[in-house]
């Protein structure tokens, strides 16, 4: 049996690097395997769609501490009818891959250049992320040398709300030894320098799985998953300042720009197969309803009149433009990429794309 190595998504989202046996489908639908490692951030990922959506779906988990990980397959919706059939183990192949969700999961798999310059996008957010972390850690170090980890509330902007220590009780004590001004062994310009190293992270994407894919888990051994826990390299690490997480920036950002550029034409042919005399469309990022969302440009492009989509002709739109937005590209990088800012007052925050002629 021959396997190639791909990618494939559920239903247009969580991107994971697989092998297939193209010839081996079910109902169109792909049977992939995976590395461990991808294992593991399935698990993160349908850990968090267990919490949120009351352990009602699959569920994968893997336990650790034995002599090899033992990964199981948890169907949450079958537990109360038959307890033995709602948990197998997944085993792996000679290859060492774990063959998830083959015959059960919608599993697709995803082609295409465009698909490509969206994975490095993620994957520089990814960087951005670890290196983030290391710098927090080294400017939390300079007042608590033995700091491990920080807990991050997501709350408002931001902000760290707990230090945790290898050799004592860490931050905050809730005793005498946090102080009067309830800062513990730091000041505030600490504190604050950190929390911007975080904030500037997370400017560009708050989803709570791919946060926990990107090494920012939930704090869910101390009973707080709505905190996430950052860990610091081991103690003793070699510093390496900032230049690195400025050099991660710079890279994501030039990452961005490419995925916008490249998205044109597929959101040209969306549009234009929803909305054939289209010119162009309004995309308003803050809107709370989808009808506000999008906008199709008929008769002028620059904004000021357009016409409504049917909802089922418009969702493929949707979709397209919330994968575009989803690590939420910045008003210069949008404008950087041919996109303009919206003339209309109502219409606040706003970006016009006047499509090229055809």
């Amino acid at each position: 049996m021959g396997y190639s190595e791909t990618f494939v998504w559920l239903e247009g989202e969580n991107i994971y690097p697989a092998f297939l046996d193209r010839k081996d489908q079910w109902k169109g639908h792909v049977s992939p395997g995976f590395t461990l490692d991808i294992v593991r951030q399935l698990a993160a990922y349908t850990a968090e769609m267990a919490e949120e959506d009351g352990y009602n779906d699959d569920q994968i988990k893997v336990i650790d501490g034995g002599q090899e990980p033992v990964v199981l397959h948890i169907r949450w919706a079958l537990v109360t009818d038959d307890v033995t059939a709602a948990v197998n183990v997944v085993k792996p192949d000679t290859r060492g891959l774990y063959w998830i969700g083959a015959y059960e999961w919608c599993w697709e798999e995803v082609d295409g250049p465009l698909f490509h310059t969206q994975n490095r996008t993620f994957e520089s957010w990814q960087r951005v992320l670890a290196e983030s972390a290391r710098w927090v850690g080294e400017i939390i170090r300079t007042q608590m040398p033995d700091a491990t980890a920080a807990l991050l509330s997501l709350d408002g902007l931001g902000c760290i709300v707990a230090v945790e220590s290898a050799s004592g009780p860490g931050w905050p004590t809730w005793d005498d030894r946090d102080g009067d001004d309830g800062y513990g062994p730091f000041d505030t310009e600490t504190l604050g320098k950190a929390d911007e190293v975080l904030r500037k992270a997370l400017d560009h994407g708050r989803d709570r799985a791919n946060l926990e894919i990107g090494g920012w888990r939930p704090a869910r051994d101390i009973g707080q998953p709505r905190l996430h826990r950052i860990a610091f390299p081991p103690v003793g690490s070699e510093e390496r300042g900032g230049s690195p997480v400025e050099r991660a920036r710079e890279e994501f950002t030039q990452a961005r720009h490419k995925l916008l550029t490249e998205s044109v034409p597929y959101v040209v042919a969306d549009v234009r197969a929803a909305c054939p005399d289209a010119g162009g469309i309004v995309v308003n990022p803050h809107a709370t309803r989808p009808d506000q969302f999008v906008k199709f440009l008929v008769e002028d492009t620059k904004g000021a009149s357009s016409t409504q989509v049917p909802a089922d002709a418009a969702e493929r739109v949707h979709d397209r433009l919330d994968m575009l937005l989803a690590l939420h590209p910045t008003g210069d990088d949008l404008t950087a990429c041919g996109w303009i800012k919206s003339p209309e007052p109502h219409l606040d925050g706003a970006y016009v794309l006047v499509f090229p002629a055809e």
